[in-house]
Parts: C-alpha cells; sequence; structure tokens
C-alpha cells in the first residue's frame, strides 16, 4: 500500500516534508497577503490624516493672511490722519503707498466718500461700478473680494481686503484697500500641500477656481471638474449645497485609477472655500518601503521557522522509530516465540514505555514509571542520594466543583509542568499514580540537606495560582518523601513516601515530610 506522508527507509521511518513545505509558503502568500491588505488599511487611515493636517495648514495660513489685513487696515482706519476727510488725499495716498511693500502688499490705498480712490502721481479713478464698494459704502462692513484682474495692464490678479472710514459721529467718510498678490496665496496652498504630497483648490463665493496645486484651469466652476469624478456618498449637487452653506465636510472620490480623499472648510472672514485631497498611491507608496521590509522579514522568519520544524520533526521521528522497533519486538516476542508463555512481559513493557504517556499532564503513565523507576533504581551508585516524592495535589473536587472539570486539567497540568522541571533537573522520572496523585524519584541528589532545599523549593513552586477563563484557580500540593536504601525495593519505597503524604495531609496540606525509617 503506498503512503504519502511517511515512507520505510531501511529499518527507520521518515516523513517528507513537501506538503509541509506546501503549507508553509501558502501561509507565507497568506501573510503577505495580509501585509498588503494592512499596508492598504494603514494608508487609508493616513489618508485622512494626512488631508486633515494639510487642510489645517492652509486654512490657517490663508486665514491668518486675511485677518492680518482687516487688522492693519482698521488700525489704520481708526486714526484721524485717514478717517477725516479735510486731510490733504495725496498724504494719506503717500503714507500708505511706504506701508504697502513693508507689509507685502501689492497695494494699500484711499478711497474717499464718493468712492474714488487716489493714487500718487496718478488721476483719482472712481471704484463706484465696484459691488464690494457699494456693499461697503451702504452698509459699513468690511469686505474681502475673490481673486480679479487689477492694475494697469488689466491682466494682474489679487484679492481685496477693504474696511470703512468712519468718523467720530459715525459717518462714513471713506475706506482703505489692500491688494494681496495672487501669487502668494498659491504659494501658501502649494507650501501647505507639499508636505504631505497633498493637493489643494482655493474655490470663490461663486464656485469658481481661484487657485489650485492641481493646475486646474482658473476661474472654471468646480462642480464641472467633479462631474468627471465617480463620488462615494455624496452628489455633485449635495456637495455644492454643503459649500454654499459654509458647511465643512470630506467626501472619497474614484478618478484616473486613484482613490482620493477630500476635505474642505470656510476660510475665516470670506466667502472661499479650501479642498484638501489625498491620493491613495501617494500615501501607498510612501509606505512601500516598510512594507517591503516587513514582509522580507516574514519570508525570513517562515524560512527559520521550517528549519526548526524540520530538525524537531526529526527529533520526534526518532521517537517514533523507537517505538515502531519495540512493536516489532513485541510482535516478535509474542507471535514468534515458540514458547510465549515465558514472555517477560515486564521487558514488552519497558521497550514500548517511550510512547507511553499521560495525554492531559505529559507525565509518564503508572505503569510506564514503575518500570523506568525499577531501572533507574538498579543503576544508582552508593554514594548517590536518592528520593521519591509521593505529590498529592490538594482540593481537587473543591477546584472541580467551583471552577469546573477544565480548570481541574489546567491545574494537573500545572503541577505535571512543574514536576517534569524537576526530573530534568535531577535525572529523574516523574508518572502519574493516580487521578490527583504525582510520584517523582530523584536520582542526581549530593545530599539530605541539599533533599530539603529542593523539597523546600518545590513546595513553594507547587504553591501557586494558574488562569481560566478569566479567574485564578489556587494550587497547593503536600508531598511525602522516602529516601532510598539499598535494601529497600521500589514498592517499599512507594509505600514510605505514602505514609509520609498521609501524615501531611492529616496535619494542614501544602508541605512536606521526609519517612523516617
Amino acid at each position: 500500500m503506498e503512503r504519502k506522508n511517511r515512507q520505510k527507509k531501511g529499518n527507520r521511518w521518515g516523513i517528507t516534508l513537501t506538503p509541509i513545505l506546501r503549507y508553509s509558503l501558502i501561509f507565507c502568500l497568506m501573510i503577505l497577503v495580509i501585509i498588503g491588505i494592512g499596508g492598504a488599511g494603514l494608508s487609508l487611515s493616513r489618508m485622512r490624516a494626512e488631508a486633515k493636517a494639510a487642510l489645517t495648514s492652509v486654512h490657517a495660513q490663508t486665514s491668518q493672511r486675511i485677518e492680518e489685513s482687516f487688522q492693519l487696515l482698521e488700525a489704520l482706519a481708526s486714526l484721524p490722519e485717514f478717517y477725516d476727510p479735510t486731510r490733504d488725499p495725496i498724504e494719506k495716498v503717500k503714507k500708505l503707498d511706504q506701508m504697502s511693500p513693508y507689509f507685502g502688499y501689492l497695494m494699500i490705498c484711499y478711497v474717499d466718500a464718493d468712492i474714488t480712490v487716489y493714487s500718487d502721481g496718478s488721476e483719482p479713478a472712481s471704484l463706484a461700478s465696484r459691488e464690494y464698494m457699494q456693499w461697503l459704502f451702504s452698509t459699513g462692513e468690511r469686505q474681502i473680494t475673490d481673486s480679479f484682474a487689477a492694475g494697469a495692464d488689466g491682466v494682474t490678479l489679487n484679492y481685496t481686503v477693504a474696511v470703512p472710514l468712519i468718523d467720530q459721529n459715525g459717518n462714513i467718510t471713506g475706506c482703505l484697500f489692500c491688494a494681496i498678490y495672487f501669487d502668494e496665496i498659491v504659494d501658501i496652498l502649494r507650501d501647505a500641500a507639499s508636505i504631505n504630497n497633498s493637493q489643494a483648490v482655493l474655490i470663490g463665493s461663486q464656485g469658481q477656481i481661484m487657485s489650485s496645486t492641481q493646475n486646474l484651469p482658473y476661474g472654471d466652476s468646480y462642480m464641472e471638474e467633479l462631474l468627471k469624478t465617480y463620488l462615494f456618498g455624496v452628489t455633485a449637487d449635495q456637495l455644492q449645497s454643503q459649500l454654499l452653506a459654509a458647511v465643512p465636510g470630506e467626501y472619497w472620490s474614484f478618478k484616473d485609477g486613484d482613490f482620493r480623499y477630500t476635505l474642505y472648510q470656510r476660510v475665516d472672514n470670506t466667502n472661499w472655500d479650501i479642498l484638501c485631497t489625498v491620493s491613495f498611491w501617494d500615501i501607498f507608496i510612501g509606505i512601500l518601503p516598510i512594507l517591503t521590509w516587513v514582509s522580507v522579514l516574514t519570508i525570513l522568519l517562515c524560512g527559520v521557522l521550517m528549519l526548526v520544524l524540520r530538525r524537531y520533526i526529526a527529533k520526534q521521528m526518532k521517537v517514533v522509530d523507537n517505538l515502531v522497533h519495540s512493536v516489532e519486538e513485541l510482535e516478535k516476542r509474542i507471535y514468534q516465540d515458540e514458547c510465549p508463555q515465558k514472555t517477560d512481559f515486564r521487558e514488552i513493557l519497558r521497550l514500548t514505555s517511550d510512547g507511553l504517556s499521560d495525554s492531559l499532564t505529559g507525565v509518564v503513565t503508572r505503569t510506564v514509571f514503575l518500570s523506568q523507576a525499577e531501572a533507574q533504581l538498579k543503576k544508582l551508585q552508593p554514594e548517590q542520594v536518592c528520593a521519591l516524592c509521593f505529590v498529592d495535589l490538594d482540593n481537587l473536587k473543591h477546584i472541580n466543583d467551583n471552577y469546573g472539570h477544565s480548570g481541574g486539567d489546567i491545574a494537573l497540568k500545572s503541577v505535571g509542568y512543574i514536576l517534569r522541571e524537576y526530573e530534568k533537573k535531577y535525572n529523574g522520572v516523574v508518572g502519574r499514580y493516580g487521578g490527583d496523585e504525582f510520584v517523582l524519584l530523584l536520582t542526581d541528589l549530593e545530599s539530605e540537606q541539599e533533599l530539603r532545599e529542593v523539597l523546600e523549593e518545590l513546595v513553594m513552586r507547587l504553591h501557586t495560582e494558574v488562569a481560566s477563563a478569566g479567574e485564578r484557580i489556587p494550587i497547593q500540593c503536600s508531598i511525602g518523601v522516602s529516601i532510598y536504601q539499598p535494601s529497600e525495593s521500589l514498592e517499599e519505597l512507594i509505600a514510605d513516601a505514602d505514609e509520609s503524604l498521609y501524615f501531611v495531609k492529616q496535619n494542614g496540606k501544602g508541605d512536606f515530610r521526609i519517612h523516617k525509617n
């Protein structure tokens, strides 16, 4: 019969690693997919953070520039030399012209009560046709305009901030206005957005594009641009209504194979809106080096785990090989021996004992312990101190009643784990003798004093708590001990230890007692 996962090689049994390698590769691919999905999720999360950071920066700088302009003009408007109509307009203009370059404005101008603007060296010109001037003189409210062409060439773009001049009687005697360079706002958008590769757009009061880092056409409707984009959860009309209502918000969109996230907000003291957009691919490419390193480390880790697993399987196969060999000898003795009634079943048990362990605690079974302990006693040197410990888990019934049988199983596992540690440390053997009883043979002891120190430490180690289903289970053990004498049999050694254990159980539990001959 063909065997896929096992094959016999002479007198040894091997296992092919092909299925394990296949599943490991699948596992690695799954991990890489998970890393990719995690990277995409991280990118989506960072899109929000980056867009928020860009919007905060652009909004703060733009709003600050507008507010600084208002504060400057209002401070000047409070001075009599500017609001007093009897003062020479040209003198006012000269002072304002000196301030203009210092504060970084295209110009700062004076307008009289007839809405006539004055400049040094040029004829006064009427601004009565300007809508924002009519509104300022009729309401007395300060104004900020969208970008528009002005200047002698009629093509220079700027933004105008204006405040009224009001005398002591509350009459409007004119106004002051300053023109902010169009390029200054462009630079603010570009500098703030370039920090995290986002894009920024400044929209005017009519929904027109005034400035953009995306090279969008100046003066075109931003809603027309949105019609070229697939929006998620919102329509272009709904978005336009929110912008007109000065309600800040967000939206997701898809365009040209790229997933995008946009945040928008009204600029303080204006009718402008700023929109900052972040691209998924820009963010994902930014974290791609980290994802690559994580993927490489994952592949290396999988390779190391494969090597460790291979060595572990090889080690376990030695145990399997011994067990198979023992079974073969067992079959030979039972079925090929001419006198089966003479078969030494203790020897047969010894041959197969490597594979007989308690499935719950991991220690060997009672029968295996007796066989291995007998063999250990025969090999003892006269100078060696050997002790047998009869360990009983106190109050197992109480643990089962209060924490369930699963809690009792956990307690037994914990005891078995600790005893196996001492088995290895002192070249002994440990077995499960009964439901809550363990037997531990220690052979590598130098003196009875060392034995007492070991027992004191063991009692302390076995007095502990383990976690189960969110609860802490208290564990305590009693130990009866007998010291081996060359004339004693294993049965007598166990009986003496059991007698000492009984004494401990009757006198408070949770301690140890060494049997006195």
